[in-house]
């Protein structure tokens, strides 16, 4: 089809290199959002991919999925105010209040759970999900975002 629209014209994805069509922002072979050009693939750019380029690569080739882990996940919160994820089902969130507190909720579920740190340090250290380590879980982590 030729038109306004649309193109048959592709482009390499930054991370797997498979050819994706020109228009796609996220590659739907590894996930990666296109738009990033940092000028050092080691550099954690904040665009929502939430790793750096060349770790999305070694992700990738290792046949894991490229996502955030743990750290990653922490140094990202430095830069955003609310994160969200799901694990093991539940969709949880970490906001960032003005008071410099910390909060770690399961996603509307406001009444039990609700976890309260008075640094990210405190919350990398004690944050729990059911009593067991949100960082001991993090292997069950996945769709990690900002807040939508």
């Amino acid at each position: 089809m030729n038109n306004m629209f649309f193109s048959d014209k592709t482009k390499k994805c930054q991370v797997c290199e498979r050819d994706i069509p020109e228009s796609d922002n996220r590659c739907k072979y590894c996930g990666w959002l296109q738009h990033t050009r940092p000028s050092d693939p080691d550099e954690q750019y904040w665009d929502y991919n939430f790793v750096t380029r060349n770790k999305a690569r070694e992700l990738y080739a290792a046949g894991k999925p490229v996502q955030p882990d743990f750290d990653d996940f922490l140094k990202c919160m430095k830069v955003y105010s609310e994160l969200e994820f799901y694990c093991r089902g539940k969709h949880y969130g970490l906001l960032h209040i003005h008071d410099d507190t910390w909060h770690f909720y399961e996603w509307n579920v406001m009444d039990t759970g609700y976890q309260i740190y008075g640094s990210i340090e405190e919350f990398a250290e004690k944050a729990n999900i059911e009593g067991v380590l949100l960082k001991d879980l993090w292997y069950d982590v996945y769709d990690v975002g900002t807040a939508s």
